[in-house]
């Protein structure tokens, strides 16, 4: 009696640790289309809770040439989208910083994923990440032009906060 109690508590934490290992892949498919304003959606899994925030992300990639006086460079301060206005090609490249600040209760992990023809050429500072309680933090995105050829790219970029419904699931951020 004692090995089918064995058996089915083995059994069960399997099944759990499957799930945990299911989950922490967390897979966002890419969006049909791209929003237009700061979107914020919030879901729910058996084990987790996510806060989406939604940007709607531009550039405009702009020639440089030679013997030219002047260089125009676009910038865009919206709070609802993070566009990085004109970049002239070449070594350059553009900035928006994301301040983020986790007001709740409990630990948060944070990841930013970039959709469209941006992609390619848009990262972060810092990435998938535990931000804690009451904790500040100043993430850059940077849209670089070296390897872009001229013309407007656009896409969106999410950012995904996540937390555990159980507490003992944080054992497996650290």
């Amino acid at each position: 009696m004692k090995s089918k109690k064995k058996i089915v508590f083995i059994l069960i934490i399997i099944i759990l640790v499957g799930i945990l290992f299911i989950q922490s892949f967390n897979y966002q498919a890419q969006p049909k289309e791209f929003v237009t304003n700061r979107t914020f959606l919030t879901r729910s899994d058996i084990l987790y809770d996510y806060e989406i925030t939604k940007y709607s992300t531009q550039v405009g990639v702009s020639p440089v040439l030679p013997n030219q006086e002047k260089l125009t460079l676009g910038v865009v301060i919206d709070p609802w989208n993070l566009n990085f206005g004109i970049v002239p090609a070449g070594k350059n490249y553009g900035t928006r910083f994301l301040d983020l600040t986790n007001l709740k209760e409990k630990d948060a992990k944070v990841n930013f994923k970039v959709y469209g023809n941006i992609s390619p050429f848009v990262n972060f500072t810092k990435n998938n990440f535990i931000l804690h309680k009451n904790e500040n933090v100043t993430v850059e995105a940077n849209f670089y032009a070296t390897s872009t050829e001229i013309g407007n790219y656009s896409g969106e970029i999410d950012i995904t906060i996540q937390r555990p419904k159980y507490d003992i699931l944080y054992n497996f951020w650290r």
